[in-house]
């Protein structure tokens, strides 16, 4: 099987979310449409549903500038990070897990052990 994603998937999530924010004024409707368009273009529905779009607008709006770094994280910690409303939380479980370089299980870990609220 071909893979015809680009070699950074998490680079693409981050481009997507900003040009659905930078878009979203002109277009009605832009989230099912890139929803639409990207399920057609890459054949993974479960990548580009509407709520995978709007978290990679949320991915773009809280990580403004994307960075080398950012890889170190996997889409599924993202999605674990960007589901806290509370920017202090979601910051401190990123760079904890950046700076641990833990994985998705450990990273549910850390979350359900409340270390947010320990330090």
């Amino acid at each position: 099987m071909i893979n015809i994603f680009p070699k950074n998937r998490l680079f693409l999530f981050w481009n997507i979310g900003k040009n659905v924010y930078e878009k979203q004024d002109c277009y009605s409707n832009i989230v099912e449409k890139y929803s639409n368009y990207y399920t057609y273009l890459y054949g993974n529905s479960y990548l580009f549903t509407r709520e995978n779009i709007h978290l990679m607008k949320k991915f773009y709006l809280c990580f403004p500038i994307f960075y080398k770094k950012m890889e170190k994280i996997t889409w599924d910690q993202y999605r674990l990070i960007l589901s806290f409303t509370d920017k202090d939380e979601r910051y401190f479980y990123y760079y904890l897990s950046m700076l641990f370089e833990t994985d998705y299980s450990e990273m549910i870990e850390l979350i359900e052990n409340d270390y947010y609220y320990r330090i």
